[in-house]
């Protein structure tokens, strides 16, 4: 009898599968990009019948969202540590800036991903909106710090993320040709110049 292709295993036994697969998708979108992600191929991956996998993401899609939930959590992380001991107003809004600026180059992918096309357009993932509200609450709080007026903030901070993530998308695609050397005090002056224009 000929030897057949391995039998897929239908639990996974080591570890948890959900996050064991959303590493190996972000592994695969930061070496790839989105379009080398597959249901069937993280699941070989894995060592488990594809069926497995479609009982935790039942489409592509929610697999995304989980991921983008998850880069939006570790931005979130990496702005808090950005502004620490920053006095609010203008430093931490500049700080948060440089570190959302350094998250953008050392994970390109996902920060186009988070950026991207909205994922979340039927509602259908909460915790990823929480993930991103949680995240640019970093910046809203900047903006409370300048002495704006408070119902200006979320429009404004709406608008600063939505330019800086412009800038930071125009420099990752060389359209803006920033050194590395240069970086920061690029995007302090760019940061500096938004603020102005939004007070």
């Amino acid at each position: 009898m000929a030897a057949g292709s391995p039998r897929k295993r239908d639990t996974f036994r080591h570890g948890n599968l959900p996050e064991a697969l959303v590493c190996a998708a972000m592994r695969r979108l930061e070496a790839d990009g989105v379009e080398a992600i597959s249901l069937r191929e993280l699941a070989r991956d894995a060592g488990v019948n594809h069926r497995a996998v479609y009982r935790h993401f039942p489409e592509k899609l929610s697999l995304l969202a989980r991921i983008a939930e998850r880069g939006w959590q570790q931005l979130g992380q990496r702005l808090k540590k950005s502004i620490a001991g920053q006095p609010a107003g203008e430093p931490a809004l500049v700080a948060a800036s440089i570190g959302f600026f350094q998250f953008a180059r050392e994970c390109p992918n996902l920060f186009h991903l988070m950026g991207g096309a909205r994922i979340n357009t039927e509602g259908d993932f909460p915790d990823l909106e929480a993930a991103v509200i949680d995240a640019l609450k970093v910046f809203a709080i900047g903006f409370s710090g300048t002495g704006m007026a408070p119902e200006l903030v979320v429009e404004r901070t709406a608008v600063f993320v939505a330019s800086l993530q412009g800038v930071i998308t125009q420099i990752l695609h060389r359209r803006l040709h920033v050194s590395p050397a240069n970086a920061k005090a690029y995007m302090t002056d760019v940061c500096r110049m938004l603020i102005k224009g939004l007070r």
